[in-house]
């Protein structure tokens, strides 16, 4: 990704605007910016003002007070050669059709994206118990709810990009979590994702009850161990000259790859909770 941005059109003086996407606090900038070897003008773009206002901003840094949806307008009305659209822990909590516009928005304006840490649907526990799968599927069916994206946010965002020609690569960025990434933490993970088992499928409510307590012994115990499944994608307009080199991307990006180890360590996750709560 760094290489397109560097190589894309215009002057490698001129700053480069990222557009992000659902920013919240700004956890995104904090991590992106830094890693990032250009100037850099980011324009957060978020429905909730109360959120986006709520820690300290670079002084250039531009709020709108919108919905994605006004993405595919801010693209069109702005004149920068530069561009980059980011969003971090968004994707799966957009309707389908919020995808699907936030992809044509930037397949019409022909600039790159990264998308991190979109929900996968996955979450695989050890030690395993006979109650994990109902109470997964009854989750990924609450994160479905009223036409939202949740775990097929990813192949319906790619599918997108990639029928316009985009090229599109996919970094499975896990949150690895155990007690050492901090019990209350972990245990507070736990008790929002049953909420919203039990929300979607009321019937649940004795099982998950009695299936939290036991997580929460085992997690004391310092012997459960949870790998929740995320993905970061990025996606480069169509023009091969300015593609990643050789060795640059391994089945994801370059970029994305580098927060891997941070969050899988659990690093870093319960500020990007915070930050990106729906």
């Amino acid at each position: 990704m760094i290489n397109y941005l560097v190589t894309a059109d215009g002057d490698l003086d001129d700053d480069m605007e990222i557009i992000d996407l659902g920013a919240g606090m700004g956890a995104n900038q904090r991590w992106l910016a830094p890693r990032l070897p250009f100037r850099q003008r980011w324009i957060h773009l978020d429905h909730d003002p109360a959120i986006s206002r709520s820690l300290p901003l670079p002084d250039d840094t531009m709020i709108i007070d919108d919905s994605v949806e006004a993405l595919g307008r801010l693209l069109a009305g702005r004149d920068c050669a530069r561009r980059l659209v980011s969003c971090s822990a968004v994707l799966d909590v957009l309707t389908k059709a919020e995808v699907l516009a936030v992809c044509h928005a930037v397949i019409e304006a022909h600039v790159p994206a990264l998308f991190s840490l979109t929900v996968t649907g996955t979450l695989i526990l050890n030690p395993a118990h006979p109650d994990d799968q109902q109470l997964l599927q009854a989750f990924n069916d609450h994160q479905r709810r009223a036409g939202r994206a949740g775990p097929e946010a990813t192949p319906l965002a790619i599918c997108a990009l990639e029928a316009a020609g985009f090229r599109v690569f996919c970094q499975e960025t896990p949150w690895q979590l155990a007690a050492a990434t901090g019990q209350a933490f972990v245990e507070q993970v736990l008790q929002e994702r049953l909420d919203a088992a039990v929300s979607q499928d009321p019937a649940l409510g004795s099982v998950a009850a009695a299936w939290l307590e036991l997580r929460r012994v085992q997690l004391a115990l310092g012997i459960l161990h949870l790998d929740l499944g995320h993905c970061d994608i990025l996606a480069l307009p169509g023009r091969a000259q300015y593609g990643p080199r050789g060795g640059e991307i391994k089945h994801g990006a370059d970029v994305t790859a580098q927060a891997e180890p941070v969050y899988r360590s659990g690093q870093g996750i319960p500020d990007q909770v915070r930050a990106r709560k729906p």
